[in-house]
């Protein structure tokens, strides 16, 4: 993340997020066989990651297609609507991962409460996945993930079930 977030979690420029993340890839590949944690590039969401760094990450995605990118897409209509402000380039919030080469087969989008059908159909396309955790999004109050049309229509999608433990 290089903005739009709390000042502890941004990168202090593009450069530096990058070495430190083939620096981290290149230390989680050195492990020994059978690895049990493989690296992922992770652009936490649209909104915290500049034009810049999310083009370098695409870069990255392209040069090593092992690697998977997870990120998120469309938790709540807030985040879609200042997603397409900070990148009026794209015609959606899927199109802005398309645009920079963070969508593709490796691809994990968190969420995907609010996609349009455009979207849907270019992350079949490009044979990108979902991982919904209906429990977060009720937690959150985001809505709920079309998971039924999504399989429907080929999309992979991955269900996790995070359990809330009140004290």
């Amino acid at each position: 993340m290089d903005r739009n977030s709390p000042d502890c979690y941004v990168e202090p420029t593009v450069s530096n997020s990058l070495d430190t993340t083939r620096a981290l890839i290149s230390y989680i590949r050195d492990f020994p066989q059978p690895r049990l944690v493989e690296p992922v590039l992770t652009p936490r969401f649209a909104i915290s990651c500049s034009t810049r760094l999310l083009s370098a990450l695409g870069d990255m995605a392209r040069a090593d297609p092992s690697l998977p990118v997870q990120t998120h897409i469309s938790e709540n209509r807030n985040e879609v609507r200042l997603t397409l402000e900070l990148f009026p380039e794209a015609t959606s919030y899927a199109d802005v991962y398309d645009k920079y080469g963070l969508l593709g087969p490796r691809t994990i989008l968190a969420h995907a409460i609010h996609l349009e059908e455009d979207e849907i159909v270019l992350l079949k396309e490009r044979n990108a996945g979902v991982s919904h955790c209906p429990t977060s999004n009720f937690n959150l109050r985001s809505g709920v993930c079309p998971v039924g049309k999504l399989i429907d229509r080929g999309i992979k999608v991955v269900i996790l079930f995070c359990l809330l433990v009140r004290h």
